[in-house]
């Protein structure tokens, strides 16, 4: 972790001038070349602002300063001679001086005569561990002492938001083009504000997240953030976590186990490593062993809601849904914005035909997307279930009334048949027919509910008097089908064609029925 992560945290957060602690106690280490200067005005200002900087960074228990004699040795060890300092310094040299210091900051820069007294500082502050240059303002100062001394201090101060807000300002733009999945200059910006400030550990993972998208596909890229995160703190959950989902994406799935084990030791509370456990325990058809593993640790800690999540999903893949309903209620009461996990819940209910609570947690979901036409029908037909025939009512009609949708037209007919409201489904298709004149998916639509209804009524019953009026109504039925699917063109009409021979056979068997049981009776 770079020393001087926790001076951006300070200086953006709090508003100090100095650079703080580092998180393992140790102080900054930085550096002043002094500055190199065109004539003697030039090189007075220089030594005169490398003093004061020196009594500045001595005096901020926050730093250490690396004495002059010993930034002399580091730049004579890799072929740079002090005595050149006063003609400026190459940045690559800066760089692979700081490296042999342990620095974490450089400043150097040049003065140059402006005019008259006045002389103007133009200065540069090197991050070494990633390489990266802050260019600041140059700043104007008088020949005098006093001047200088001030100038000393103002740059002093800036060099935490200088750093510091320039990595902030990447850092918002990758995550605003993080979130509308612009990768390219995600990447590119996370990279920035990584090579301003290598301690933003938040923004290396999720710069390997997106490595691991299926968008970009950089496995390598990503394992290569993961292994030098790891090589900072072995015990890093995320970083073992991103490690396991390098694994599985190279289809690796021991080895995946293996990591995400050790993300959960590290860290009982990482979710997603629990969630990636359960795929590669999926992906080696160890589904009762994953089952198992999430109870145990569920036994030893109730409140473990990562692991519940994941042994939800994994009943729920198992189509286990008895055993996925409490675990996922458990989950939404802590987390009831989870809409993803409440739409299984939902599915779950409707599987053991518990139709009202689907239909309730389905209304709950409809609330944050109130235009989702689908999941109104959806409720619609969970609600008349359930028995609440006018709750299904009227959500169907306001439906209609919003978007005229087909479907909607369909299923309040649908619903009106099941609670035996005959002329009421009579009024829905008509209203359906002015709605859709001549339309043929509303002609298929209608022809198609009227010719299921109308088989199954045909095939049904025993040969008593008591059975001639559903065959009669029967036959009504189909013959209806068959007015509608005759009206069908383009791509069903072919499936028209056919639903309509079957109903000319269900009509034929549906009156030999009737014909039998009258000639019977007389």
């Amino acid at each position: 972790m770079a020393k001087i992560t926790c001076f951006f945290v300070c200086a953006l957060m709090l508003g100090c001038s100095t650079v703080a602690v580092s998180e393992d106690g140790e102080a900054s280490r930085v550096g002043v070349v002094p500055f190199g200067g065109s004539d003697t005005g030039s090189s007075w200002v220089s030594d005169k602002l490398f003093s004061a900087l020196e009594d500045l960074f001595d005096d901020a228990s926050d730093y250490e300063f690396i004495s002059k004699g010993d930034l002399e040795d580091a730049f004579e060890s890799i072929g740079f001679d002090p005595d050149d300092f006063e003609y400026g310094v190459p940045p690559d040299m800066v760089v692979s001086a700081g490296q042999a210091l342990d620095a974490d900051l450089i400043v150097y820069g040049f003065v140059s005569p402006v005019g008259g007294d006045q002389f103007m500082i133009s200065w540069n502050i090197s991050v070494i561990s990633s390489g990266n240059t802050v260019v600041p303002d140059a700043v104007t100062v008088l020949k005098n002492t006093s001047a200088v001394n001030e100038a000393a201090s103002g740059m002093m101060q800036s060099i935490a938001s200088e750093v510091g807000q320039r990595a902030q300002d990447a850092l918002y733009l990758a995550e605003y083009y993080e979130s509308v999945a612009n990768w390219p200059m995600a990447i590119s910006f996370y990279r920035q504000a990584i090579g301003l400030d290598p301690g933003l550990l938040e923004a290396r993972l999720s710069l390997a997240d997106i490595y691991l998208s299926s968008d970009v596909d950089s496995v390598g890229r990503a394992e290569e953030i993961y292994q030098a995160i790891l090589a900072e703190d072995a015990t890093n959950s995320q970083a073992l976590g991103g490690t396991g989902r390098v694994c599985l994406a190279r289809e690796d799935y021991e080895g995946a186990l293996s990591c995400f084990e050790s993300a959960v030791e590290a860290d009982p509370d990482n979710a997603s490593a629990y969630l990636y456990m359960a795929e590669a325990y999926r992906e080696l058809g160890r589904l009762e062993e994953a089952v198992g593993s999430f109870e145990s640790a569920l036994a030893q800690n109730p409140g473990n809601l990562q692991a519940r999540y994941a042994l939800a999903l994994l009943y729920f893949e198992m189509e286990n849904y008895e055993a996925a309903i409490p675990h996922i209620e458990q989950v939404l009461e802590s987390r009831p914005d989870f809409t993803n996990l409440r739409l299984k819940l939902v599915a779950s209910y409707e599987a053991v035909r518990r139709y009202s609570d689907a239909a309730d947690n389905a209304i709950i979901v409809l609330e944050s997307r109130p235009d989702d036409s689908d999941l109104i029908l959806f409720v619609a037909s969970m609600e008349a279930r359930s028995g609440r025939t006018s709750d299904a009512v009227n959500r169907l009609e306001g439906l209609i009334s919003s978007t005229g949708l087909r479907q909607a037209y369909v299923l309040l007919a649908t619903v009106y048949r099941d609670s035996g409201q005959r002329g009421a489904m009579q009024n829905v298709f008509s209203r359906l027919k002015d709605a859709y004149p001549g339309d043929p998916v509303a002609n298929y639509m209608m022809g198609a509910f009227y010719y299921q209804s109308g088989t199954e009524h045909a095939r049904g019953g025993e040969l008593v008097m008591e059975n001639v009026p559903v065959w009669e109504q029967a036959v009504s039925e189909l013959q209806a089908a068959i007015s509608y699917l005759s009206q069908v063109t383009g791509y069903r009409a072919d499936d028209a064609q056919r639903m309509i021979a079957a109903a000319t056979n269900s009509i034929t068997l549906a009156e030999e029925k009737i014909d039998r049981v009258l000639r019977y009776q007389n």
